[in-house]
């Protein structure tokens, strides 16, 4: 019997060796999953309604917007972050697809610097910024979960859920004063669970035992994404005034979280 096991081992390693490698001098085939397709998120449509408002004196940037959640994982292939590095320039997308104000891009000035050393760029020529988008995301909590296992009979079922709560702060900034016109504060639970199936039955003296699973869990950097859309739709309707928010809320009126709009006193001058 052990023997047996042992060809049976050996005959399965052969065929999975076969399946994945090629000769040297030939290339592996690439596996192709589903096709490319662009990002959108449930506050695209507001984000766009802003269009209609288009303002063209005003010129926002948008600056650093850091993880300050000091989370990380660690693995044997180095550690890394369990959130996006690239918020600044999530929301500058946002920006740019809200179309209510000019972008100018300062996230890497480094062109225009070197240009500007290099004396073929005129600063006269450079569109200075009214304002600027600034912030972080600093919360992550791991939310301990539940869930339950029973087995009758050596069939069971099991289930667990886990969850985690993201956070973020957002400010809008008058390049010219440094005051705060505008701000989000803003926060989401991202959800994961776990369901299974196991079942042990003899036959004859053999032991079979079955073990099914699956797995689920939102996309926490895609719900980033959203909640980044969400601050800066926010932000906008903030910076031009609550009529124009309010003609735009409709289109994410039926989303779970709206209605968290914080207005600053004197905010509505900026309208």
């Amino acid at each position: 019997m052990a023997i047996l096991k042992l060809s049976s081992i050996a005959v399965a390693a052969a065929v999975l060796s076969a399946c994945t490698t090629a000769k040297y001098s030939e290339d592996v085939p690439l596996l192709q999953g589903p096709p490319i397709a662009s990002i959108n998120t449930p506050y695209d449509r507001a984000i766009q309604c802003l269009a209609q408002f288009n303002v063209d004196e005003t010129v926002v940037s948008v600056g650093a917007i850091t993880d300050e959640t000091g989370k990380e994982t660690f693995s044997d292939g180095g550690n890394g972050k369990f959130v996006t590095q690239g918020a600044g320039d999530i929301v500058q997308t946002a920006l740019v697809q809200s179309g209510i104000a000019k972008v100018v891009n300062r996230r890497d000035p480094r062109v225009i610097v070197t240009e500007l050393q290099w004396g073929i760029r005129d600063t006269s020529q450079l569109i200075p910024a009214q304002y600027f988008i600034t912030g972080s995301i600093n919360t992550l909590d791991f939310i301990p979960g539940g869930g339950g296992e029973v087995s009758v009979a050596g069939v069971g079922g099991k289930y667990r859920q886990f969850r985690a709560m993201v956070g973020l702060d957002l400010a809008l900034s008058n390049t010219a004063t440094g005051e705060v016109v505008a701000v989000s504060a803003i926060k989401k639970q991202i959800v994961a669970d776990e369901v299974g199936l196991n079942v042990g039955r003899f036959f004859g003296t053999t032991l079979v035992n079955i073990d099914l699973g699956q797995q689920q869990r939102e996309a926490m950097q895609f719900a980033l994404r959203g909640m980044l859309y969400f601050s800066a739709f926010e932000l906008l309707a903030q910076l031009h005034g609550d009529q124009i928010g309010s003609a735009c809320r409709d289109e994410i009126n039926h989303l779970e979280g709206i209605g968290l709009t914080i207005t600053p006193p004197g905010a509505e001058q900026f309208g």
